[in-house]
């Protein structure tokens, strides 16, 4: 613990130096994005979390600050000084800003108001991230150096994967992440954009089969999950991503790569099978019974208030009040400690917590990016952006849907993730919005280049009339 605090503290003393090597270096900026998602790996030893109460049952524990939000503020800040055009208002942002401000009305029926912080705490940090990336995404379109974070990420998480599934001997293993079910959620997410980027992307050989080798082990990590929410999820995220492909993109690689993709998940789901099925079949009558016994307590609190729930992040509080809960007695709860569970649904924690405002609001922004992937789709269907506009589509789908099962997408990984994603989105908003394909560096260039052609011009026209004017004043002379 201690080892953790001094990182901490070392990176806050290095985040002034750091932040003029990113303002001299490009090279420095894309390392930065590069090792954002890869924070991931190590996230528990280099995050913090201010008066924390780590038995606590929620979405938040504490005021949390990690090297991530470290890392968005130093990109923030170099962006600053190098004078590039930082936007704030970026698509998206106001309904978000909507869905804040009716968490923070919530924190008026909070009975804990400083673990309500805790959540509005952590939203103003992820805002600061996605303001980060997406302006970084939208002046460079340097999307490559995010996605090989996230592709050796997923090498180093399936690497952990074998090690717990074969020599451990974890049944559902849950890699670099809190949970199986994360886990799947974070995979659900990644792996139809690399599906996307073997299809609709025309790289060389070598790079199109390193994404095609990402894209699987995503797939095999997710078996390995033994999460039914995840495996059900997946190949729908993915059936999405090929039916954009279809529709806005055919391409005779579509459909070899497609099939051998559905060869490949073929021989791999029937290796997994015996254990698939044991995990549907099988699976433990208390999973059944909880996830049916907070969906009920849910619905009560809705009931009781439902303009502004019980206050954002106080479920685990809430869920014991006896007036909402007629199970405290049950054997399934009477062990659960001071602080209950969390309902297996998102859509349902924050309708339980944020009331039924909340809860739309909620939708309304996550559906408003979804809308957008496929409306983008089919504005830069032309361009060589296209797969992640497809792939996204088709991970949001599948973590939405994933979602009426478990409410993992507001854990901080997944959570960090999901903002991301809206960031790349909203880079295509605005590039449909300006009515440009280029990013403001590659704009910036070209005007810069037609500056540099209208001076020769006026220099070779300035030169000309000189020799005009000579020429004139030699024959006035003869």
């Amino acid at each position: 613990m201690e080892l953790k605090y001094i990182i901490f503290f070392l990176s806050i003393l290095g985040i002034i130096p750091f932040t003029l090597l990113l303002l001299f270096s490009s090279r420095c900026m894309k390392l930065c994005v590069f090792c954002m998602p890869l924070c991931f790996w190590k996230y528990q030893s280099t995050a913090i979390n201010f008066f924390t109460n780590p038995d606590y049952k929620g979405t938040a524990i504490g005021f949390e600050i990690s090297i991530i939000h470290l890392l968005a503020i130093a990109l923030l800040a170099a962006m600053l000084l190098r004078r590039w055009p930082i936007k704030l208002l970026l698509p998206g942002i106001f309904l978000y800003a909507l869905y804040f401000f009716i968490s923070f009305l919530s924190i008026f029926s909070s009975p804990n108001k400083l673990y309500s912080g805790f959540e509005l705490v952590k939203m103003i940090t992820l805002l600061i991230t996605f303001i980060s990336l997406a302006n970084y995404f939208y002046i460079t379109h340097d999307f490559d150096s995010f996605l090989y974070g996230l592709s050796l990420l997923t090498i180093i998480n399936f690497l952990i994967c074998l090690d717990m599934k074969y020599l451990t001997g974890i049944p559902q293993v849950y890699g670099l992440f809190p949970h199986q079910n994360s886990h799947g959620m974070f995979m659900n997410l990644i792996g139809p954009v690399f599906l996307s980027r073997v299809i609709n992307k025309k790289d060389n050989i070598i790079k199109s089969f390193f994404f095609f080798i990402i894209f699987l082990l995503t797939f095999l990590s997710t078996l390995f999950t033994y999460s039914r929410g995840a495996i059900a999820c997946f190949p729908i995220g993915c059936v999405i991503t090929i039916a954009f492909t279809v529709i806005f993109h055919t391409t005779s690689k579509v459909f070899i790569i497609v099939s051998v993709t559905i060869l490949l998940g073929f021989f791999a789901t029937l290796y997994s099978l015996p254990n698939l099925i044991s995990r549907f079949t099988r699976a433990p009558e208390a999973s059944a019974e909880t996830r049916k016994f907070f969906a009920e307590v849910a619905m009560n609190i809705i009931k009781e208030k439902p303009l502004l729930g019980c206050g954002v992040n106080t479920w685990g509080i809430v869920a014991k009040y006896p007036q909402y809960n007629p199970y405290l007695n049950h054997r399934y709860f009477t062990n659960r400690g001071e602080y209950m569970g969390i309902v297996e649904t998102t859509y349902l924690l924050v309708g339980a917590e944020c009331g039924l405002l909340g809860l739309s609001s909620l939708l309304i922004w996550y559906f408003y990016y979804l809308f957008q992937t496929f409306y983008q789709s089919f504005k830069w269907r032309k361009t060589e952006f296209f797969y992640l506009l497809a792939g996204l589509g088709g991970g949001l789908g599948s973590n939405y849907l994933q979602s009426t099962l478990e409410w993992v997408l507001k854990q901080q990984i997944n959570f960090f993730l999901l903002f991301w994603c809206f960031g790349i989105i909203a880079v295509f908003i605005q590039g449909t919005h300006n009515h440009t394909t280029l990013s403001y560096l590659e704009l910036l260039a070209l005007r810069k280049e037609e500056q540099r052609k209208q001076l020769q011009m006026a220099a070779e026209e300035a030169q000309q009339d000189q020799l005009n004017k000579e020429q004139q004043s030699q024959i006035l002379e003869q």
